[in-house]
């Protein structure tokens, strides 16, 4: 696929292969159907990261009353039925299980119970036995994070009671083959549907040191965001630029290590939990000091193919960005945008990187940063990290994100 135009060419690929189903995937999707007994619960596949959802309300407790303080004999389960809907989670894989249930509506009050079960027979049995919960939250208070509840290393019991108390028990270690089954209340009868992203997380642990390029150390701060640029964790690295810290990551996901000092350029390290884990209790991260007429690379300020738009995990980088030019107020730069694939025409190339490096002049516009503090320029696909060579069958994907970039060079200070 020699100097395939990649930006347009997924883009445009795209667009032929999938045209019957445009017009499909316009329509709102319908909403999953929800079952209130536990003989009927929905089955769910659990091996990597999974979601349901958003589903119908919860009609009402079904034709079997299964939960009660009662029947369980313990005070971590529901009062009684409401609203209730039955997962039965089949595990393919070994770790730790965490999953948040997020309320259609943000005034409904969603509980949980886990059960441990089989593959035959639970449901008669917890007929028939007080079988108690594994896991469970009956709290209430749960508004300031608009309802969410569930499974996460944020929380700190395993079971939590009625009343005020945590929104989140604490994950579980589950093996594959093994069953559980997962029951949801909504007390509230004129309440809405719920969506239940199940993931499995570790925690891993991250040590480094923070440095300039002549290894003089950095007191930076530092952060851990995720996919859509959410915060994890936020630490300083002590004075000697060290760090050391426990974060919980889910599967399959990129996460970003964000560094900031005011008097040296913003960095970012990608990870996942499939890096070596040796690596990440060794990392070495520079960041360069000020200097005009510097160019400066930032990792994960990358944008979508064939677009302007950044990827949401570029946020992280881009407010340290403005929090760098508001500390340095004499601070001037200039973005330059880039490409990835050269067979478009230069008109198109030139205008898509000029175009990514006003994206990044508007968004530090938006956050009050002086426009006569930053020009702009593009340099099409000229100066790719990662030109594409004669006769490549394939160009890793995280190359091609990484051409899809902005440059900044400093040029007064």
């Amino acid at each position: 696929m020699a100097f395939f135009a990649f930006e347009h060419y997924i883009h445009m690929k795209f667009i032929f292969i999938f045209f019957p189903f445009l017009l499909l995937s316009q329509q709102p999707k319908k909403p999953d159907t929800v079952f209130c007994d536990c003989e009927k619960a929905r089955t769910v596949q659990l091996k990597g990261n999974v979601k349901i959802g958003p589903t119908i309300t919860p009609p009402n407790s079904g034709a079997v009353n299964e939960i009660s303080e009662l029947k369980q004999k313990t005070k971590f389960a529901f009062e009684k039925e409401h609203n209730s809907a039955w997962y039965k989670l089949v595990v393919s894989t070994d770790g730790f299980l965490v999953f948040d249930i997020i309320p259609t509506k943000v005034e409904d009050d969603y509980d949980f119970m886990l059960f441990k079960g089989v593959a035959k027979g639970f449901c008669d049995s917890l007929q028939k036995f007080r079988i108690k919960p594994i896991r469970a939250c009956i709290s209430r208070d749960k508004e300031e994070i608009k309802g969410l509840t569930g499974l996460s290393y944020k929380g700190k019991r395993e079971l939590v009671k009625e009343g005020l108390g945590d929104a989140y028990a604490v994950p579980i270690e589950v093996k594959s083959g093994e069953v559980y089954y997962l029951v949801l209340d909504n007390v509230y009868k004129n309440g809405a549907g719920h969506t239940i992203s199940f993931s499995f997380e570790e925690v891993v642990t991250i040590k480094g040191k923070a440095e300039d390029e002549n290894k003089i150390p950095v007191k930076a701060e530092i952060t851990i965001t995720g996919p859509a640029g959410d915060t994890l964790k936020k630490i300083i690295a002590d004075k000697n630029g060290n760090y050391d810290f426990e974060v919980a990551l889910k599967r399959s996901l990129k996460y970003s290590i964000n560094f900031y000092n005011d008097s040296n350029f913003i960095a970012s390290k990608q990870i996942t939990t499939k890096t070596n884990k040796d690596t990440l209790k060794n990392i070495t991260t520079v960041l360069a000091t000020l200097k005009k007429g510097t160019k400066y690379i930032v990792q994960n300020i990358n944008f979508y193919p064939g677009q302007t738009t950044v990827l949401p995990g570029a946020y992280p980088s881009l407010k340290n960005l403005v929090k760098l030019m508001r500390k340095n107020e004499r601070l001037k730069i200039l973005v330059v945008g880039h490409v990835n694939g050269c067979t478009e025409s230069p008109y198109v190339l030139d205008k898509l990187s000029k175009g990514r490096a006003i994206t990044i002049k508007k968004f530090l516009e938006a956050n009050s940063i002086d426009n006569g503090r930053i020009k702009t320029d593009g340099k099409g696909c000229l100066e790719m990290l990662y030109p594409f060579r004669l006769y490549d069958d394939e160009i890793p994907e995280w190359q091609q994100v990484l051409n899809r970039r902005v440059e900044i060079f400093i040029t007064e200070m």
